[in-house]
């Protein structure tokens, strides 16, 4: 694949793929009774057309941390030779802070990944939550802590990430120069992706009021659009995904409106991004 739009027949095919894996995970979560929550385009789309988004090519669920490491916990074995749950922990060359339920024997390189170095299929994307700060003030920085610590994270494993589309020209070849320089700098004093995983976790995963009832995803740049608290979230409802259905958080509405306005209104062609593909393998005869 050549362009950067996915011919129709191609996205359709991805789009089944990953349904078959967002199947199997849903039934190993109903096996171990973990709780999880549909987010992003899939929410919108499960909202807004009963399905996958017309140009959308994923599928992002997420789990309380207690529940993300039990399925990390039980998914190698529950997974057999079929799935592979794939994060920092199991693949010491992945750059995520976040976890992939991959299916084996396929292949999916993203265009904004290809410098990654990491045996990655096609997937769904799993984000924990993490306990947070009531406190805006605190909560704050140890967004900012750990959202370093992840871009730090990336810097150990690849010397020229894919910058944001806002940098170009002088500004983009510094941006650039500097991310070859930090990681070499990371190289000379032997800091690995171990120390940062293990240093992003030690933030993300202690908050500093025990009792708080608030809940983000530190992987993710604006988290704080995208809080919950349990009491409002939970029990989950079901609602349609095309031949299926997926769990969104009870008050779904106040959770996804702060990061995406009015998400039952079609955006703008120009605004319909996807996480093109430069490569795909189905792994199939």
């Amino acid at each position: 694949m050549n362009e950067k739009v996915y011919d129709q027949d191609t996205l359709q095919h991805l789009k089944q793929v990953e349904l078959d894996i967002l199947k199997d995970f849903i039934k190993i979560c109903q096996k171990y009774n973990l709780t999880y929550f549909a987010t992003g385009g899939t929410a919108i789309g499960a909202l807004r057309h009963q399905g996958f988004i017309p140009w959308d090519d994923d599928i992002d669920v997420c789990m309380l941390r207690k529940d993300y490491d039990t399925f990390m916990r039980v998914a190698p074995e529950e997974m057999g030779d079929t799935y592979i749950f794939m994060d920092a922990h199991t693949e010491p060359r992945y750059p995520l802070m976040f976890g992939k339920m991959v299916k084996k024997g396929t292949r999916f390189i993203e265009e904004a990944y290809q410098q990654a170095n990491y045996p990655l299929g096609i997937y769904i994307d799993i984000f924990p939550y993490d306990q947070t700060p009531e406190n805006k003030s605190a909560r704050e920085k140890l967004q900012k802590k750990t959202w370093n610590l992840g871009r730090m994270h990336v810097l150990t494993l690849i010397d020229n990430p894919k910058l944001p589309d806002t940098l170009n020209g002088f500004t983009a070849a510094v941006a650039a120069f500097g991310c070859k320089c930090i990681h070499a700098l990371f190289h000379l004093f032997h800091v690995t992706p171990k120390k940062t995983y293990g240093k992003y976790l030690k933030y993300a995963t202690n908050c500093p009021e025990p009792d708080s009832d608030l809940y983000i995803d530190y992987s993710y740049i604006t988290g704080q659009n995208l809080m919950i608290r349990t009491k409002e979230a939970f029990p989950t409802i079901e609602v349609p995904f095309e031949d299926t259905t997926v769990a969104l958080v009870r008050n779904y509405d106040s959770f996804l409106r702060p990061e995406y306005g009015d998400y039952m209104q079609l955006p703008p062609e120009n605004q319909r991004h996807n996480h093109y593909a430069a490569f795909i393998d189905f792994g199939e005869e």
